[in-house]
């Protein structure tokens, strides 16, 4: 694994291997995101950020916004080897230098707030949200099928 500076970030999804960012959210334990499906959310995103250590995925990111008042982030990822080397948080500026808004959400685990809060996120008490987990999975699409190559 090269030095976290080594890593560069990328704002578009040109020569994503989306089998590899499948591999990286199973990895993760992020479920829920699978198959062409996660191709989809990443193009109908307002911004995208892909971290790569040289031509391996280790991380990205995708925020929607109108861009004048409010944004969400979502689907931060990072591998495993790379977490606490500062690649979440490039990640991160990066969206958010490009979110001219007064307010930006995301969701987050417990165990990944402080992350956030290093950010300057704070909690948002009134925030509501509607579950359909019949939606999670495409049913519409076959999924990508992972690659077999070297795990990212």
């Amino acid at each position: 694994m090269a030095h976290a500076n080594a890593v560069t970030l990328q704002r578009n999804s040109d020569g994503i291997d989306w089998s590899a960012l499948v591999d990286l959210f199973k990895l993760t334990n992020l479920g829920g995101r699978e198959g062409d499906k996660i191709k989809r959310a990443f193009d109908k995103s307002d911004l995208v950020c892909f971290a790569r250590d040289a031509s391996k995925l280790v991380g990205a990111a995708r925020a929607l916004s109108d861009f004048e008042y409010h944004a969400t982030i979502y689907d931060v990822v990072v591998h495993p080897d790379y977490q606490r080397r500062s690649v979440g948080s490039r990640m991160m500026k990066e969206l958010l230098s490009s979110l001219p808004v007064w307010r930006v959400l995301l969701v987050a685990d417990a165990n990944v707030r402080p992350f956030y809060e290093r950010l300057g996120f704070e909690p948002f008490g009134d925030v509501l949200a509607r579950y359909d987990s019949t939606r999670l999975y495409d049913t519409r699409y076959p999924p990508i099928t992972p690659s077999r190559g070297p795990s990212c």
